[in-house]
C-alpha cells in the first residue's frame, strides 16, 4: 500500500481596486457575481423594490468575508442576485447593504463556477488616502 499527494487548485483570487472602502466592497460583490455567472451585473437594473442586508462582525476582515458569504447565501438559498448594491451604513464591524433583489432560475442564469465560500486565506485590505485595495480568495 502507498499513497501520494495530488495537486488540486481549490481557490481562485480576486483583487479589487477602488477609490474607497465602500466602493471596494461593492466591486468585490460584482466580481463575485461575474465569477459565478460569467456575466457582469453592473448594468442590470430592475424595479423590484429593495431589500436590506445587515451584517455585524468582529472586525473589518470578518465584515468583508461575512458580507460576501451572505451574498453567496442569497444566490444559493434564495435564488436572488443582488442588483444595484449600495452600502448605506458602514463601520469597521457593521454594514447595511441595500440592493434590488432579482429572482433567477438556473436555466436562464446557469452557474459557470460554483463558489463554496469566501475565505480568510491571504485576505488583504489596504486603505490609503487615494485607493483601497482588497485581495481575497474563494473556495471553489
Amino acid at each position: 500500500m502507498t499513497y501520494k499527494f495530488l495537486d488540486h487548485t481549490a481557490d481562485i483570487g480576486i483583487e479589487v481596486i477602488a477609490p474607497d472602502l465602500k466602493q471596494a466592497f461593492i466591486e468585490a460583490i460584482f466580481g463575485l457575481l461575474e465569477l459565478i455567472f460569467n456575466k457582469s451585473f453592473k448594468e442590470f437594473d430592475i424595479k423590484n423594490g429593495f431589500e436590506i442586508l445587515e451584517i455585524e462582525s468582529n472586525d473589518l476582515e470578518s465584515l468583508f468575508v461575512d458580507t460576501l458569504n451572505e451574498i453567496l447565501f442569497l444566490i444559493d438559498s434564495r435564488k436572488i442576485i443582488p442588483l444595484k448594491p449600495e452600502i448605506i451604513v458602514m463601520s469597521n464591524n457593521t454594514l447595511k447593504l441595500k440592493y434590488n433583489p432579482m429572482n433567477f432560475d438556473y436555466s436562464k442564469f446557469p452557474v459557470q463556477l460554483y463558489v463554496k465560500a469566501v475565505t480568510y486565506h491571504q485576505l488583504e485590505i489596504n486603505q490609503s488616502n487615494e485607493l483601497t485595495t482588497i485581495k481575497f480568495y474563494l473556495d471553489i
